[in-house]
């Protein structure tokens, strides 16, 4: 019941708040040209925003004072001014929100040291057409989850009936992975619609090909998840999760991943491991193309690090592009606040631009002081040389996005 009561605060608010916003974006666009200076234009497609929900854009100057905020739906184009005269860099926030398992997730992302430009902002949300259910039939004697795997979805789990996937390319294709005595074994099924019943044989499996990924030190857990690309070598369409590991708590020296042979022209790798349960520090990997051989570490730290409420100081050394300090909070109502702010490298100080008023009628239960630092990361982007180029990889107008697919290696340090 806490669900639907979200969502009922949710749209009555999002109705008042629409009001404000239409009444603030009338004025703004009478103000006369010369009493107007220009922040930032602002393209949304793919509908990144839920189109029964609305989203958020803020702009904050240097140290964290509200220029403008504005709720939006839909795929807009904004152009962005304030009356006031200010010196770039400014910050640049986006807020959007979605249902998340029973909570509402807010995803709040800040970008620091933003000089005026046009952004767009490319969607990421998958829009299902249904659900299908998979039955297995004459499963072979096997050791692990069993995965499943369509396109823009996949499911780890032990269940060999009534699986639920939800469909988002009509016809799609079903893959199904397991792990053997002989080895790992796939099935394709294909022509998967949604609200299908399909009953799939896996009396004659077919043997994976395998790849060796090998870890710098020894790993004390790990995530690795390859997907995989087939009409394409650029990774711009939907992918399939081909191979899905987790750790089991035993040091590992590399991981076996495996996928169909002469089916993907590309693939993208996702790592994360540990060195030790005592470490608070995890570290990442991701590389597009061809699958790795060896897990790239990052050569950079983060120490010394200080939570001041909503400021993060800490100190660093190394090699690395971008600097990001990620807070959380979850009201009473199960509604999650995850806010990540993200700038150059030169950064030791992250500290949250205030709430705008948009925000604080959106979400009466959030302020700064209840959220709690999460997470403080280093990110290096091998191709990247500075900030500004970033940005435009991010939300070039004419090619946006480009930046979820470039290798990157990273060091997190959590708190509980």
């Amino acid at each position: 019941m806490k669900h639907k009561g979200i969502r009922i605060r949710l749209y009555l608010v999002i109705a008042c708040s629409v009001i404000i916003s239409l009444i603030s974006c009338k004025k703004s666009v009478e103000e006369p040209a010369q009493n107007k200076q220009w922040l930032m234009t602002i393209n949304f497609t793919d509908d990144f925003i839920n189109p029964k929900l609305k989203a958020i854009i803020f702009i904050s100057d240097r140290n964290g004072n509200t220029l403008i905020d504005t709720l939006i739906s839909g795929n807009p184009r904004l152009v962005l001014h304030t009356v006031k005269n200010v010196l770039p860099p400014f910050q640049v926030t986006v807020v959007k929100w979605e249902p998340d398992m029973h909570n509402f997730l807010v995803t709040i992302n800040t970008y620091r040291e933003v000089m005026p430009a046009e952004w767009t902002i490319k969607g990421t949300r998958l829009v299902s057409t249904g659900e299908a259910i998979v039955n297995l039939q004459n499963v072979p004697a096997h050791s692990g989850p069993i995965l499943y795997s369509n396109l823009g979805h996949s499911n780890l789990t032990f269940s060999t009936t009534g699986s639920n996937h939800p469909v988002y390319k009509i016809p799609d294709d079903l893959y199904v992975r397991l792990n053997t005595a002989s080895g790992p074994l796939f099935k394709w099924r294909y022509g998967l619609e949604s609200g299908g019943v399909y009953n799939v044989d896996l009396t004659d499996m077919e043997s994976a090909v395998t790849h060796t990924i090998h870890f710098p030190l020894p790993a004390q857990d790990f995530h690795v998840k390859v997907f995989g690309y087939r009409n394409t070598s650029e990774p711009n369409s939907l992918p399939l999760v081909t191979d899905e590991l987790l750790g089991d708590g035993t040091k590992a020296d590399s991981v076996r991943v495996s996928y169909p042979p002469s089916v993907f022209n590309s693939f993208r790798t996702s790592i994360e491991m540990i060195e030790s349960w005592t470490s608070s520090s995890r570290f990442a990997y991701t590389v597009s193309g061809q699958i790795p051989d060896s897990f790239v570490k990052i050569n950079a730290t983060v120490s010394d690090i200080r939570d001041d409420g909503k400021s993060a100081t800490f100190k660093t050394s190394g090699l690395y592009s971008v600097t990001t300090a990620k807070w959380k909070y979850q009201d009473l109502e199960n509604l999650a606040f995850d806010w990540t702010v993200l700038g150059p490298d030169t950064l030791t100080t992250i500290t949250l631009p205030s709430l705008p008023s948009t925000m604080k009628m959106m979400f009466p239960t959030l302020s700064t002081d209840s959220l709690r630092l999460y997470q403080v990361e280093l990110i290096h982007y091998p191709v990247l040389t500075s900030w500004p180029e970033y940005l435009q990889i991010e939300f070039n107008p004419a090619d946006p996005g480009k930046k979820s697919y470039l290798e990157s290696s990273a060091v997190r340090t959590q708190f509980d």
